[in-house]
């Protein structure tokens, strides 16, 4: 493999001004720019929550109930989205996966009733129920309670 061909200037830069702005100490600039960069890197790959965020259908819509299912270890979301007529429902990410954290704190809250903006997307990987994949709700923004 050719070292250059995934060589970005540019990142090196702005891990560099990421750790300044950071304001951590640190004894080795190279290798901490380094560890930046490794950071920056894995918020660019495709199963980040940054990325699934990026990748994500927007939907205006109001929470109707959370529940958390306990053998899938998921939340399921039913919402009416504002152009809908029925209501729809879709699952959380795994709460003992990549972004566990992330996942309860955002669907922990009281959502039921509030407007928000659902976040919807195809995860790539199946299984034999669903060969093609799932849809799933990464992130949820909470406009307030629904008038």
């Amino acid at each position: 493999m050719d070292n250059d061909t995934q060589f970005d200037p540019a990142a090196i830069r702005m891990a560099y001004f990421a750790l300044l702005l950071s304001g951590r100490k640190y004894d080795d600039l190279e290798l901490a720019v380094a560890q930046e960069m490794l950071k920056i890197d894995r918020l660019t790959t495709e199963r980040s929550l940054p990325s699934m965020v990026a990748h994500s259908v927007r939907i205006a819509a109001t929470i109707n109930s959370v529940e958390f299912e306990e053998t899938s270890q998921r939340y399921l979301i039913k919402f009416l989205a504002d152009n809908g007529d029925k209501e729809e429902r879709v699952r959380s990410e795994r709460t003992d996966a990549n972004h566990k954290d992330a996942v309860k704190k955002i669907w922990q809250r009281d959502l039921v009733g509030h407007r928000v903006i659902i976040f919807k997307y195809k995860d790539k990987v199946g299984s034999k129920e669903a060969p093609n994949g799932y849809r799933i709700s990464p992130y949820c923004i909470d406009l307030g309670k629904a008038e």
